[in-house]
């Protein structure tokens, strides 16, 4: 099976400027990401999808490929990562590249490991399944949650569940955006999910995502732990 890892990294970003980037245990945002699909033993290849000149520098000083610039379309604050993904699967099976499943590795997520990529690899293979996606527990349990409607709080699913004890809640989980493990055949479609997702658990301290100033200072924190 030829695994491809791809990374999408567009240089625009608008709550962290630059933040692909910036700095984190000393070395840009993205590394942590190419560094751990580098140490995978199941990727082929480590493609990163990016827009600017300087991530793609960077990008390549970390042992990453990055065979072409995705088109400036492709790299807004709305553009899709399926369009990203596509782009770059076309991109190389037009150089005769044979594509089996693509692994998203998004650079937000600095603490997901080689092992972490290996252990969904093996559990798509083990699996059958068309999608493997990374998830953690939640931490807020889905039935204790509330939407407001013309100013008071209704139950979002009702209040018998919002009176369930917390011993016998169900497992609830979420994606963290870490790993994806998708079959080709989905990209063609333009699909990342087909009718079988398995879930990879993941621990809470590796699936740090990201997306705000608050979670780069908590990042940071915890690589300084780390670094102790």
């Amino acid at each position: 099976m030829n695994y491809y890892a791809i990374i999408p990294a567009r240089g625009g970003s608008k709550r962290i400027p630059r933040k692909n980037l910036v700095l984190l245990g000393g070395k840009p945002l993205i590394a942590h990401t190419i560094e751990a699909a580098m140490s995978s033993k199941k990727i082929s290849r480590s493609i990163v999808s990016t827009d600017d000149d300087e991530i793609a520098s960077v990008a390549k000083q970390f042992g990453a490929e990055v065979p072409f610039l995705r088109p400036a379309e492709l790299a807004q604050d709305r553009s899709a990562v399926l369009d990203a993904i596509n782009h770059a699967v076309v991109h190389l099976e037009h150089r005769g590249d044979r594509i089996d499943a693509v692994v998203l590795l998004q650079p937000t997520s600095p603490f997901r490991t080689g092992k972490h990529i290996d252990e969904a690899i093996a559990l798509f293979e083990s699996s059958g399944a068309d999608t493997v996606t990374a998830v953690c527990n939640a931490r807020e349990h889905p039935y204790y949650t509330w939407t407001i409607e013309n100013g008071r709080l209704r139950p979002f699913l009702s209040l018998e569940k919002q009176m369930t004890a917390r011993q016998d809640l169900p497992l609830a989980v979420i994606e963290n955006g870490s790993i994806y493990v998708i079959k080709r055949s989905l990209i063609a479609e333009n699909r990342i999910y087909g009718s079988s997702i398995v879930p990879y658990v993941m621990p809470l301290g590796n699936a740090v995502d990201i997306d705000t100033d608050d979670d780069l200072q908590w990042a940071q924190f915890l690589i300084a732990r780390e670094q102790q």
